[in-house]
C-alpha cells in the first residue's frame, strides 16, 4: 500500500504547502505514522496557512515540540516554518506556487534541484515525492521504471 494521497494538482498554495510539509514529516517514517496524526498536524500548524506558520516563533515550536499528536521532530517542524517563509517569498516573486513550477517549463531535473535547493529538509528524492503528490507529471527514472515493471498487472 501507498500514502493515500491526492495526486491532483492543489488548488492553492496552501495546499502545496500543506503536501509539502506532509512529505517532509513522512520522510524517513511509515507514511500511516504521519496520515494518522495528520488531522492534528492540520491544527498544529493553523491549517497549513503560509502567513501563520512563517510567523511561527521559538514558542511556538516548543509548543509543537510537546504535542504528542504530531511527529515531534524539531528539524522537521522548523524546516516546515523555513518552507512556510519561503513560500511567501515565491509568491511575490511569481504570484503563486504554481507559476513557480511552471516557470521550468519541461524542465523536471532543474525543477527537482530547486525545490531541493530553496527548501529545507528536502532532498531529491523527497521534492521528487512531493512534486509527483502536487500532481506533477514526472518521468519515470530508471529506479521507478524497474519498480513499475515488476509491479505490472498480469
Amino acid at each position: 500500500m501507498s500514502p493515500s494521497w491526492n495526486t491532483k494538482p492543489p488548488k492553492n498554495d496552501n495546499e502545496y504547502f500543506e503536501r509539502m510539509t506532509k512529505t517532509v514529516f513522512t520522510a524517513g517514517l511509515n507514511w500511516k505514522v504521519v496520515e494518522n496524526k495528520w488531522p492534528k498536524f492540520q491544527k498544529a500548524f493553523a491549517s497549513f496557512s503560509i502567513p501563520k506558520v512563517a510567523a511561527f516563533t521559538d514558542k511556538d515550536t516548543k509548543r509543537l515540540m510537546a504535542d504528542a499528536g504530531i511527529v515531534r521532530n524539531e528539524k522537521k517542524i522548523l524546516a516546515t516554518v523555513h518552507n512556510a517563509a519561503e513560500f511567501l517569498k515565491l509568491e511575490k516573486e511569481f504570484g503563486s506556487f504554481e507559476k513557480y513550477l511552471d516557470s521550468f517549463g519541461k524542465d523536471e531535473d532543474r525543477m527537482q534541484e530547486a525545490v531541493a535547493d530553496r527548501f529545507e529538509h528536502i532532498g531529491p528524492s523527497t521534492a521528487r515525492m512531493f512534486l509527483w503528490s502536487s500532481g506533477c507529471k514526472l518521468t519515470p527514472n530508471t529506479e521507478e521504471k524497474k519498480w513499475m515493471s515488476g509491479h505490472k498487472k498480469s
